[in-house]
């Protein structure tokens, strides 16, 4: 795997991968460099054929404290404050733009990504839990889309994601009002799939989840990942149709199926090549 970070580091776990969020002394608050380093650690992890599925996380107490307002929100205001109004606006729009594709990247990984979050989740973390397939929590975990509490509309894919994860009286309490909820209230609502007593225990139960994925046919996996994704937007004859098109000329041609098969039968545990 090649990749280099000075805020997030990659970990190989046998078959699991791990995204580290590298900016504990900051609650992992993600600033440019941050965010712009997403993808490439998500493609280094992809690259490696024997990873079947990807935990991503973050150092220290915290998941993450939201955007860095600090650092890039300062910076953002001292640009604008010397250029016109129009320049200032294209390019706070094109940063947006960017923002919004390096979060997209968890969703159009290949590979099942499980958020492991503990302490706070704020804001932009939403975002970027928003985006895996899994989520699960520690107890001392803290959600909030905190965006309207800063005068902001959330605009890098809370608003387009927690819709498919939430029903819509929940979605608009949480992104109306920017309070905080609790990691109890947040399973309960279906955010998370489950709760942990400990920062430790929701990263062992992450893991544990990911190897249990991992096992699994590497084709089967990313093409279920495939057609669920795709079949966001469209309707349901279509994703049968898509579906059986690529269950037709993937899955039905693979030695991955007749490796199950076998093993079925033989009362024994597959050995999947991916092929």
């Amino acid at each position: 795997m090649s990749f280099s970070s000075n805020v997030i580091s990659i970990e190989k776990q046998g078959q699991v991968g791990i995204v580290w969020l590298d900016r504990e002394a900051k609650y992992n608050a993600l600033s440019t460099e941050l965010w712009s380093a997403i993808p490439g650690a998500l493609n280094a992890l992809c690259e490696d054929s024997e990873i079947g599925s990807i935990v991503f996380t973050g150092r220290g107490k915290h998941f993450c404290a939201g955007i860095d307002l600090v650092e890039d929100g300062l910076s953002a205001h001292k640009k604008a404050k010397a250029r016109s109004a129009a320049e200032a606006n294209l390019e706070q729009l094109s940063n947006t733009g960017k923002f919004q594709a390096a979060i997209t990247a968890i969703a159009d990984c290949p590979l099942p990504v499980i958020a492991v979050i503990k302490g706070v989740c704020l804001g932009a973390g939403v975002d970027l839990i928003s985006a895996c397939d899994i989520r699960i929590a520690s107890a001392c975990s803290l959600f909030s889309v905190r965006e309207t509490k800063l005068g902001l509309v959330a605009d890098v894919g809370t608003l387009q994601r927690l819709p498919k994860i939430l029903n819509a009286g929940h979605v608009a309490e949480l992104a109306y009002t920017g309070k905080d909820i609790k990691a109890d209230r947040a399973e309960k609502i279906g955010l998370v799939n489950d709760v942990y007593e400990s920062a430790e225990a929701t990263m062992e139960a992450g893991i544990a989840l990911a190897r249990e994925i991992a096992a699994n046919s590497p084709m089967a996996v990313r093409g279920t990942k495939y057609i669920l994704r795709k079949s966001e937007n469209l309707t349901e004859e279509q994703s049968l149709t898509l579906n059986g098109m690529f269950t037709l000329m993937t899955s039905l041609q693979s030695n991955d199926l007749q490796e199950g098969i076998k093993a079925f039968a033989e009362r024994r545990a597959p050995k999947f090549t991916g092929s």
